[in-house]
């Protein structure tokens, strides 16, 4: 759901479904955006880690934004009876706010100290929460609110009321609602914006995140980054040559150019100015048909988990095989420089995946299917880089120079990664996945990949 930036106004509409009537219902607001970005109800429940149920709230502004007299409200999935909690302070740009909610009889751990306190009993698994410009109680007999003060709306589970064409995923004792791109992704249909995940409550001092301007085009490939190093005036982006066959010796990749450039120069195959701040260390297009990682899991035999080893998925969205003999998978930890190398061999068809099995862990009960490649590396759970390198070399640095890079994932709190963050942190049970069944390519980490239990998948 859309609501005015800080530089405009425009209409939102809310597209509620009732199980007999279906109805239609609009919201216009004339302040900067705020959005629901996380919402758990399994708080205290069996099998639950968090103590309490919560609604995280996102502002993707560049501008912090008064939250004094509004609130969040909370009925259940078929309900017309509304319960509020009122909301106070600020939410800061690009940061999060942290609304706790009913404590149940279980859980152990206590959340990040709230930004606001209240004492709704959410359902676990399905109802429907809204934000509102207004501390004013929805009124009794309102299945799917509307009106001017509605911020944003989220139905999950089966409910009667959702943004879109569908509500936002079941949910359970031990998963939430999730945002898409840490709170960036604003469709406006709950379905499409929303993902399962593991709780991950955060509260207006927690780290912010940076949502890319609506002009930018997420086609347009972004820069390898580096948090802690190197920073260039402007860069110049070639673009790549029409697809054809490739072999681990026929790679001729462009990359971003490392060198000072005049600062009135733009990217060239977009023409989008650059500041004289623009964070990078290397960027690779290579040329003609690529390879994607799409699948990391490292909590293979962890505790919790249900495979028994580590792996990496890769895929060919191309419409020809890659011969990927000579080349190698790497890993790094989060803000290491030493890269653990696994050759690969073999294939890729058009259309398919490649397993790469890593390191067994002591836990877990299924094997993964059979492996395309084989090797060693105990990955990270949580934070780490993947590199997809045509040669068996090692990478040096904590963020490589490397123009021959095929594709670098990094993930959780990672020094390195493409565009404009890394991808969400998994779990022993979570793993990442690229969007939209490994096609989705944006060149930025944090937009392609979403948390998922873990669906290894081979060339076969």
């Amino acid at each position: 759901m859309r609501h005015k930036p800080i530089a405009g106004a425009f209409l939102v509409t809310l597209v509620c479904l009732f199980a007999l009537t279906g109805q239609m219902a609009q919201a216009q607001s004339d302040t900067p955006t705020v959005v629901i970005s996380q919402i758990y109800g399994g708080g205290g429940n069996s099998g639950a880690t968090y103590t309490h149920d919560f609604i995280e709230l996102f502002n993707p502004n560049t501008e912090p934004v008064s939250l004094a007299g509004w609130s969040v409200q909370y009925a259940s999935a078929t309900g017309t009876v509304w319960q509020r909690t009122e909301l106070t302070g600020t939410i800061p740009a690009g940061g999060y706010y942290l609304v706790q909610q009913a404590q149940g009889s279980g859980g152990a751990t206590p959340l990040p100290a709230p930004d606001a306190v209240g004492t709704i009993a959410m359902s676990s698994s399905r109802g429907k929460v809204a934000l509102l410009r207004t501390t004013d109680l929805l009124a009794r007999g309102t299945a799917c609110p509307e009106g001017p003060s509605l911020m944003d709306l989220v139905g999950f589970g089966n409910t009667d009321c959702f943004t879109g064409g569908a509500a936002a995923p079941l949910l359970n004792n031990k998963s939430a609602a999730q945002r898409l791109t840490n709170g960036c992704t604003n469709t406006g249909g709950n379905g499409d914006d929303f993902q399962t995940g593991e709780p991950e409550p955060r509260n207006s001092i927690s780290r912010a995140a940076e949502c890319l301007p609506a002009s930018v085009d997420r086609a347009t490939p972004l820069p390898i980054q580096n948090r802690a190093a190197l920073t260039v005036p402007v860069v110049s982006l070639r673009p790549a040559p029409s697809p054809t066959a490739i072999s681990p010796t026929a790679i001729s990749p462009t990359a971003i150019s490392l060198n000072a450039i005049s600062p009135t120069q733009t990217l060239d195959s977009s023409g989008i100015p650059l500041t004289s701040t623009l964070p990078v260390t290397a960027v690779v297009v290579p040329a003609g048909p690529y390879i994607r990682i799409s699948q990391i899991y490292g909590g293979g035999g962890n505790a919790g988990a249900t495979f028994t080893h580590d792996f990496v998925e890769l895929y060919n969205p191309g419409s020809v095989a890659v011969d990927v003999g000579g080349w190698s998978l790497q890993y790094a930890s989060a803000t290491g420089k030493t890269w653990l190398v696994t050759p690969l061999t073999g294939t890729i068809a058009a259309g398919r995946f490649y397993l790469i099995q890593q390191a067994q862990g002591t836990g877990g009960s299924v094997p993964l299917p059979a492996p395309d490649a084989i090797g060693e590396t105990a990955m990270s759970a949580s934070n780490g880089k993947i590199a997809l390198v045509p040669s068996t070399e090692p990478l040096i640095g904590v963020c490589p120079q490397d123009e021959t890079i095929v594709d670098l994932v990094g993930y959780g709190s990672a020094e390195c990664f493409e565009g404009s963050g890394p991808a969400p942190r998994p779990s022993n049970t979570l793993g990442l996945q690229r969007i939209d069944e490994g096609s989705r390519d944006s060149d930025d980490n944090r937009a392609d990949f979403a948390t998922f239990p873990p669906l290894p998948r081979r060339s076969d």
